[in-house]
């Protein structure tokens, strides 16, 4: 029975909670893009977007974070691979949002928008019925919805017609690839990995908006946009704070053992491996096992990515020519019965990445160098095998 008597109580607090989403900003708030600076770790490098709502005059100074997901989400790391993880909107107090990447150590800039009071309304309906629990979930995609195209999309969502995007950022037009690899120019392992895994959509000339998955280039979007007023165009950002610049340059230490030096020097052993063998009339057959184990291996993975996930920028991955699964099984047919066969399989597939290699070196740029040595030392094994009797 004591319970009855709480019931009003209840009652009220629900009804409160919903009336904050139809709640109206004071004429003093000020709606602001945050942008805060790459990490070290990897799922940082890109750096981050987020949503910044600040009334002083109702006590509102809250981020809208749309970066986040939850780790206890049943099969987290299986629905993380296979690009089926739901990310979500959550909100938190603007201070610390602020500390949690002043911590990092991560530059965070700010651009305060230019809007009107109807239209910074809108804004923050829309955030605040996007951060319902029915509606604060969403399916992460790298390229094409983020923390960072989210951002764009409510803004832009909100205010209709009257965002003015520019025409251009640049003088030449770029390939999400091209955009990605700035970021991962002193991780030259993860650069390797993350090149090895995408295929050819991130090859495709980004337009304006879509360049916007990048947080850096959200910022300059808003920064060269305009936007409608009853007196013509304005521009989209009236001021840029710079909320926290880390003291000192960030000293980041670089193996020597890049991925391109391993591969080269892989080559060079393989070549002096080989050439002792034609010498000498021998073979190595647990070198071509191993290689060709380690090959298919890889090809195998980018077949599961490609087939077995949802991720979009990992189809038609071209990779799969040089690496290819097919190795996997030839790495066990080795000196069988079906030696035969699996010489003119080898023979052929040499011809394949032969064109291949032709293709990365004068008709689309190899995506990293390499590659290039690991290409040679698949022609060079499987021409041996063949030409052997």
């Amino acid at each position: 029975m004591k319970f009855l008597k709480h019931i009003p109580l209840i009652l009220i607090f629900f009804f409160i909670s919903k009336i904050n989403i139809g709640q109206i900003l004071s004429p003093n708030a000020e709606i602001s893009v945050i942008t805060c600076a790459p990490g070290n770790e990897l799922y940082s490098t890109f750096g981050h977007s987020a949503i910044r709502i600040n009334d002083p005059v109702h006590g509102i100074d809250k981020v809208y974070n749309y970066g986040t997901f939850n780790f206890e989400t049943p099969g987290f790391y299986m629905k993380f691979i296979r690009g089926k993880l739901d990310y979500m909107l959550s909100v938190e107090r603007y201070r610390y949002f602020v500390m949690s990447y002043i911590q990092e150590k991560r530059a965070i800039k700010e651009q305060i928008l230019n809007l009107s009071f109807t239209q910074k309304s809108a804004i923050y309906k829309a955030l605040e019925i996007n951060a319902m629990p029915e509606n604060m979930y969403y399916r992460y995609d790298f390229l094409k919805d983020n923390c960072s195209t989210r951002v764009l999309k409510i803004i832009n969502n909100a205010i209709q017609d009257s965002l003015n995007l520019p025409g251009k950022l640049s003088e030449s037009k770029k390939t999400y690839r091209e955009m990605l690899m700035p970021y991962l120019e002193n991780k030259n392992w993860e650069r390797f990995g993350i090149n090895l895994a995408l295929g050819l959509p991130v090859d495709n000339t980004v337009s304006i908006e879509e360049s916007a998955f990048l947080p850096d280039y959200l910022y300059k979007i808003f920064e060269n946009s305009e936007i409608k007023t009853s007196e013509g165009t304005e521009p989209l950002v009236k001021q840029e704070n710079n909320l926290y610049l880390p003291k000192g340059k960030k000293i980041i230490k670089i193996s020597p053992y890049s991925p391109s030096r391993i591969s080269w020097m892989l080559l060079i052993l393989v070549l002096l491996l080989t050439i002792y063998e034609i010498r000498y009339r021998k073979y190595y057959l647990l070198l071509d096992k191993t290689l060709f184990f380690i090959f298919g291996f890889i090809g195998l993975n980018i077949l599961f990515l490609w087939f077995g996930t949802d991720h979009s920028s990992v189809i038609n991955n071209r990779n799969i020519i040089w690496a290819s699964p097919l190795y996997f099984i030839a790495a066990f047919l080795l000196k069988s019965e079906n030696k035969k066969y699996l010489r003119i399989f080898l023979f052929l597939y040499s011809i394949i990445i032969v064109f291949g290699l032709i293709t990365d070196l004068f008709i689309t740029p190899l995506f990293d160098k390499a590659v290039l040595p690991l290409e040679l030392i698949l022609i060079v094994r499987t021409s041996l095998i063949y030409i052997r009797k």
